[in-house]
């Protein structure tokens, strides 16, 4: 009789863990090496373990520096480069275009990438199909419109005189420092005087006809605290959906705090306490929730959705405002050419803080280059907002995209790009008045801090007035010293810039 061959039953868990173990090993390198010689988009330039596996782009999103490495790999490999397995990050002009931009004949519009809102439950403003977002968009559209901002230039003009009386009390003429990012924040929202509109009440919160009352105050309402820790834990969702499904719940135990329910439940709470008094007391003039209301009553958008979109349109026009006003008071002050070219515009042109209007701070070109090249150089969402190719591919910038994959332009890449812009890394204002031949080959369209195209941002009419208003007044009424040491730009990125105090001296200018 022939000997027995014993071989391991089935139930022997060495033998089990041993498979196990082996057939992931076995997979991990047929992955890795398909990633790395036979994808379709292995022909494109960029870091080896970006292409073998999402890790990397989560290890990145996860430090805060993102925006910084892939600004970083472009100077390196060029203006496209793979920055995960089914993944191009672009920094040229005419990837904005070509990713962004509205849907035409043979080019359809390109669908977000859904890794990015994700943890948003119903469709608003960030997350709605095309046919929703163009239908929010018309919702949206007269308000923000440049004809129904001049109409109420005169509450934006009161709540910025009113700014700059703070900012000079809270200084003791000049003698104290304050941190101007914090009075940003008050400011804008304490008051986003544009958003929805109540002449009944002319200094209020106009986000929903009732005042978080920062600025009285001199305090940031917990709703706002609330809405910082809501954008990290936005981000670490983010993060969340690049990881194996094996590594999600232990990094959540990580790094989610333990209080997130609780802040997350009390920010809807607040929320929709805003909601309802708006629903409740209608302003005299339609405003920006007037839409938005009519449609949710008419059974167009749920209670939810009317609520989501509102924390948008005050959340993220607000944040990004104070983020690019605070980076452009920090420019200002560490360029003190630049300041002082803008500060001689400014006090020629206005006898008066009256005369400082939408349409006199429009006539000063200086100012608006310096607004153009404050955005340029630290641009509010300087991160890579993603699409999908359509399943037959797409050309972009030249290169053929396969189906299916994640593009985007890395806007702070883009932004400071040698090749759309000479000495890109610096803050040079006279770029965009025209007076300097060295910047005449400058590709313009490669700073798009709104972003392009049918999803660019509904608010940039109101943050340009903002801005330009703001640091016209500021540079005015005051003599700026920086009271801050060492590289105050030097921040992390969690979705926007994780800003600390920007101290700052007004000293108030002495005039006749």
């Amino acid at each position: 009789m022939a000997p027995s061959i014993l071989i391991p039953g089935p139930t022997n868990p060495v033998v089990l863990i041993g498979v196990v173990v082996l057939s992931a090993l076995v997979f991990c390198c047929v992955t890795l090496i398909r990633n790395l010689y036979f994808h379709p988009l292995s022909k494109f330039p960029g870091p080896k373990i970006a292409a073998v596996s999402n890790l990397w782009y989560a290890y990145v999103m996860h430090r805060g520096v993102a925006p910084i490495e892939m600004s970083n790999l472009h100077k390196r490999y060029g203006p496209v480069i793979r920055v995960a397995p089914d993944e191009l990050s672009f920094s040229s002009a005419v990837a904005f275009k070509e990713i962004y931009g509205h849907q035409k004949a043979g080019r359809p519009e390109l669908v977000k990438d859904k890794k990015y809102h994700k943890f948003v439950p119903e469709p608003i403003l960030i997350n709605a199909d095309r046919e929703y977002h163009g239908t929010l968009r018309k919702l949206l559209s007269h308000g923000f419109s440049e004809s129904a901002l001049r109409a109420q230039e005169a509450v934006i003009q009161e709540h910025v005189s009113i700014l700059m009386q703070r900012l000079r009390e809270h200084g003791h003429e000049g003698q104290v420092a304050v941190d101007v990012l914090r009075w940003y924040n008050v400011h804008l929202h304490g008051f986003e005087h544009i958003l929805y509109r109540s002449h009944a009440y002319p200094l209020v919160n106009l986000a929903y006809g009732q005042s978080f009352g920062c600025l009285a105050s001199s305090s940031i309402h917990p709703y706002v605290e609330l809405m910082f820790h809501f954008i990290k834990l936005a981000s670490t969702m983010q993060v969340m959906q690049r990881l194996p499904a094996v590594m999600k719940y232990p990094y959540a135990m990580w790094t989610v705090p333990k209080d997130v329910k609780v802040n997350v439940a009390e920010m809807k709470a607040l929320s929709n306490a805003k909601v309802n008094y708006r629903m409740e007391n209608p302003p005299p003039i339609p405003d920006f929730m007037a839409k938005l209301v009519e449609a949710h009553r008419e059974g167009k958008m749920t209670f939810n959705q009317l609520v989501g979109n509102s924390d948008v349109l005050l959340g993220a026009g607000s944040e990004t405002t104070a983020t690019a006003l605070s980076g452009l008071t920090f420019l200002l002050m560490t360029h003190p050419r630049v300041l002082n070219k803008l500060t001689e515009e400014l006090r020629e042109r206005f006898s008066s803080a009256e005369e400082i209007t939408a349409v006199g701070v429009n006539k000063c070109k200086y100012l608006l280059a310096v607004v153009e090249e404050g955005l340029r150089i630290y641009p509010p969402s300087p991160a890579t907002h993603p699409r999908y190719t359509p399943p037959g591919g797409i050309t972009i910038d030249d290169h053929f995209v396969p189906g299916n994959m994640a593009v985007g332009v890395t806007i702070l890449a883009a932004c400071v790009n040698e090749d759309n812009f000479v000495d890109g890394d610096k803050f040079i204002p006279e770029r965009w008045t025209g007076e300097d031949s060295r910047f005449d080959g400058d590709k313009k369209q490669g700073s798009q801090p709104f972003s392009y195209g049918p999803r660019n941002c509904a608010g940039r009419n109101l943050a340009y007035l903002e801005l330009k208003l703001i640091i016209a007044n500021l540079v005015w009424h005051f003599d700026l010293e920086n009271c801050h040491e060492g590289d105050w730009m030097d921040q992390k990125i969690y979705m926007v810039w994780q800003k600390g105090p920007l101290m700052v001296k007004l000293k108030p200018v002495k005039r006749s």
